[in-house]
């Protein structure tokens, strides 16, 4: 009985270990394309950054597309917000396009404060978006609505070196994707990292 108890609590630490790691684990992350830039947020500071990712990706990141014929937002007394109400859920019910970072300029998050929000029931969860419109290399522009959570990853760059940094999407004002370049992450080093889906190994004009 005692060993199949210590068996059991051993199982117990080693679920919460892999449980705690996981939730770490992508802003830990160095990306074989290593993007570097610059953000600033809208709390005005302004950061030198490269490891760049969102959501712990850089290509092919799933986004809500925002319609063109939402209403117009309405104050809401109580939360002294701009709000507009939708009437279908982005995640399950819009369409979605994928970003890519090697082929994004730049990214911006105009309005925080003005939130896009679904509630199927009076009771039921409020899920809330904010829009964020992304900037191709050509000139393009795209809007989405997205959580206001959603992580951007990087590494801070200061004379103390990186430092691992996560913006909430709320947060950011801007995102300058400045360049890119391939890591050497294997052993040989006469060996090119080339992910699939990547566009050759090259740094971005500025």
């Amino acid at each position: 009985m005692i060993h199949l108890l210590l068996f059991t609590f051993s199982l117990m630490y080693m679920s919460s270990t892999y449980a705690n790691w996981s939730s770490t684990a992508a802003k830990d992350l160095k990306q074989p394309v290593n993007f570097s830039g610059k953000i600033t947020t809208h709390q005005g500071q302004e950061f030198i950054v490269d490891n760049i990712s969102i959501q712990g990706k850089y290509e092919k990141i799933a986004m809500p597309l925002k319609p063109e014929n939402l209403p117009e937002p309405v104050l809401n007394s109580e939360t002294n917000q701009r709000e507009v109400k939708l009437d279908a859920n982005p995640n399950t019910e819009y369409s979605k396009r994928d970003l890519d970072l090697a082929e994004t300029k730049e990214i911006q998050v105009p309005s925080p404060n003005t939130i896009y929000f679904y509630q199927q029931k009076k009771n039921s969860k409020r899920l809330e978006f904010i829009e964020m419109e992304a900037i191709s290399n050509g000139g393009t522009k795209y809007y989405f609505l997205l959580d206001p959570k959603t992580p951007i990853y990087c590494d801070g760059i200061d004379s103390a070196g990186p430092q691992e940094t996560t913006v909430p999407l709320s947060a950011l004002k801007t995102l300058t994707i400045e360049g890119y370049t391939y890591r050497d992450t294997s052993k040989d080093k006469n060996k090119k990292c080339n992910p699939s889906g990547c566009p050759p190994c090259e740094q971005k004009n500025k």
